[in-house]
């Protein structure tokens, strides 16, 4: 791995991936986004794993949706623990928005 400014590389096999720290715009916009879904949401997308979407990593990382189909769940675990990594805030506050939600339900 590779560490710039504020990203990392991680390697899957032949596969280059940027890790990214979200700025503040982008959570704004990943909200805004969660808060008016266009379409239908995919449940894969939404409930493979726990952590996050796979649309949030394609929003912290230079995965294409078609590179994400092509990789194994264990691959993606690595992207999501580098990610966890370079964005705590993020998931912090992903977990204060789920909490709240969770004792409404």
């Amino acid at each position: 791995m590779t560490q710039t400014t504020n990203s990392k590389e991680l390697m899957l096999g032949e596969v280059s991936v940027i890790v990214r720290e979200l700025t503040v715009l982008q959570v704004r916009t990943w909200l805004a986004d969660t808060i008016n879904p266009n379409g239908q949401p995919d449940i894969v997308d939404q409930a493979l794993f726990s952590e996050c979407s796979l649309e949030d990593l394609q929003r912290m990382t230079s995965l294409t949706r078609e590179q994400i189909d092509q990789l194994r769940p264990s691959e993606l675990r690595r992207v999501i623990t580098l990610s966890m990594e370079m964005n705590p805030d993020f998931f912090a506050f992903l977990g204060r928005l789920v909490k709240p939600a969770a004792a409404t339900a």
